[in-house]
């Protein structure tokens, strides 16, 4: 059950907390606002430096690589014509050729400040030594490379970082792997280009570090990563779902607020991350002191609210404690000073008062006419027993008079007064009504001897329920005066029944004459005048959706259905 604050609370508490409350929520979507526009305003514009800051990268980034991958692919087709011209020499010309081919790679590695050094997977003599720029690597050791899944089904590819071993220990490169190919188009070798970790995140390193890059190709495998790397392995999917969906682009992921550029001209992908806690720290200390002033604001209002409700709550009290002293013989003096509501109000409860006085004095006269009432009803009273005693004697006069059909009809007349008179109550036990019923029609069967034949059909359960008083009767009246007007042969059946354990059904069918198609327009559609009566009371006790139905019944004759709710107690007035 909801309970209205306005109905059960004080006055100036829910004046109180109705100002605490809408000055709260005013504050709180000021700020709320605030911040939520503010950490908008800065996330478009980091956003729209950092795509420009990734543009010049790019620029940057490509010069350098793109040199590397050119420089390789020169060094391929050397490599492949050397290649060729030993093949047909001696061994000698092989070992010279094998020089030659290292010389020509230390030139690259001594001409590009990138390059840490350069290895060659082929079936030439491997000369494997920490000292040297130039590896020549056995071409059945390829595959057992952790990174040759990358290039098995290409001709070119970058390597993400990995560990080689240099004459300075175990050092970071990242490489860049190309398949060298004979005039057969077969491959022959595999040539390696690494270059240092430090010098290539050099080339997409940002002037402050609060921020992390990722260098993604053209596949989204993740090449390297300034700073933590970690947050790109772990949403490496999510943010090569981005780089599918646009080519720049920005956005937060928790944290993390993500902006991302790609080069059409190298298909290589730019990702950097800057921490949302880090951008937002100004709007935030900003929202800070807005909040701030939002709630000395709220303090501020809420004294004006309690000075405001004690203002409004005073002249109520005043009407309050008035109204709890009133007597007849003693008045509270209320203020006059008042123009405004208040003092209409203060204005009513006086001439509420007089007519109070007033009503006090017509109190005895009312009282002394009540008691007249009471008297006349008591005499009243007198009038049903002078017809139970006239009846009592008109029936000794029949027995006398040897007259036993007329003794008897006034017998069960008289008892049919008596329970007609006896109960003034709306609702009485369905017992009783059908006692009340059974002596009408023992009264009419002294008349009809053995051409009347009447039943009742009904569950012991049904006996107790309450019913509206004298509700069969106009129905089993109108039987005998319509419905069996000369006929030779009268039969009357009351069938009761609960349906569903929340319904009362009474049936009441005869035998006699059946309804005429017409009849609702040569009468009230509703019944006559003690139908209607029926009808009326059924509604006035139990609602509209209750009441009864005249018709034909199947068998011939009439028949009338009353639906009334199951009712235990008399004093339950309404079924549901």
């Amino acid at each position: 059950m909801r309970v209205n604050p306005f109905k059960t609370l004080r006055i100036d508490v829910v004046f109180f907390f109705g100002f605490a409350l809408i000055v709260a929520a005013l504050v709180g979507v000021t700020v709320l606002y605030s911040y939520i526009n503010g950490s908008k305003e800065i996330a478009d514009n980091t956003s729209y430096y950092q795509q420009k800051l990734l543009i010049e990268l790019h620029k940057k980034l490509n010069t350098n690589l793109v040199d590397i991958e050119q420089s390789s692919n020169t060094a391929a087709q050397n490599l492949s014509d050397q290649y060729e011209t030993m093949l047909d020499g001696t061994q000698y010309d092989k070992v010279r050729g094998q020089a030659s081919i290292r010389s020509q790679l230390n030139n690259y590695v001594y001409g590009m400040p990138i390059l840490q050094s350069i290895h060659v997977y082929s079936d030439m003599t491997p000369t494997y030594s920490v000292q040297d720029y130039v590896q020549f690597l056995s071409l059945e050791q390829i595959e057992q490379e952790a990174w040759y899944e990358d290039l098995r089904n290409s001709d070119y590819t970058w390597l993400r970082e990995r560990i080689i071993k240099t004459n300075s220990g175990d050092t970071s490169v990242i490489s860049f792997a190309r398949k060298v190919y004979n005039r057969f188009n077969r491959s022959i070798a595999v040539m390696i280009f690494n270059v240092r970790v430090p010098a290539f995140q050099s080339l997409i390193a940002t002037e402050d570090n609060r921020s992390n890059l990722a260098l993604l190709d053209a596949t989204g495998k993740l090449i390297t990563a300034t700073g933590d790397p970690g947050f790109f392995v772990q949403h490496e999917a999510q943010i090569q779902a981005h780089l599918d969906s646009q080519t720049n682009g920005a956005k937060r992921t928790g944290d993390e607020f993500l902006v991302w550029s790609s080069s059409l001209d190298s298909q290589w992908s730019l990702v950097e991350i800057t921490s949302w806690s880090q951008i937002t720290a100004g709007s935030l200390k900003q929202t800070q002191i807005i909040l701030a002033l939002g709630i000395a604001t709220i303090v501020l209002i809420l004294l004006l609210a309690v000075f405001l409700s004690r203002q409004f709550v005073k002249p109520i009290g005043l009407l309050l404690k008035a109204m709890s002293n009133f007597s007849l013989s003693k008045r509270t003096p209320l203020p006059g000073d008042y123009k405004n509501e208040f003092g209409r109000l203060f204005q009513g409860y006086e001439k509420l008062t007089y007519r109070i006085e007033v009503l006090y004095e017509s109190l005895e006269e009312q009282h002394e006419r009540q008691r007249a009432a009471e008297i006349k009803a008591l005499q009243m009273m007198i009038n049903p027993h002078f017809l139970y005693n006239s009846l009592d004697q008109v029936n000794w006069m029949a027995i006398e008079a040897a007259q036993p059909q007329i003794s008897s009809m006034l017998a069960h007349l008289g008892q049919f007064f008596r329970l007609a008179l006896s109960n003034s109550d709306s609702l009485v036990p369905l017992s009783e009504e059908l006692a009340h019923i059974e002596s009408y029609l023992q009264f009419q069967k002294i008349r009809w001897e053995d051409r009347l034949d009447y039943r009742f059909l009904l569950e012991e359960e049904a006996r107790n329920l309450f019913v509206p008083k004298i509700i069969l009767q106009p129905f089993v009246e109108n039987a005998f005066i319509h419905g069996f007007h000369g006929k030779q042969q009268a039969s009357l059946a009351i069938e009761v029944s609960i349906q569903d354990g929340k319904l009362l059904q009474i049936t009441v069918t005869d035998n006699g004459r059946q309804l005429q198609e017409n009849w609702k327009e040569k009468r009230s559609a509703k019944g006559g005048y003690g139908l209607r009566n029926v009808r009326e009371r059924i509604v006035a006790l139990f609602g509209d959706k209750y009441g009864f139905t005249l018709g034909n019944s199947p068998e011939g004759g009439t028949q009338a259905v009353i639906l009334l709710p199951v009712v235990y107690t008399p004093s339950l007035k309404r079924g549901t």
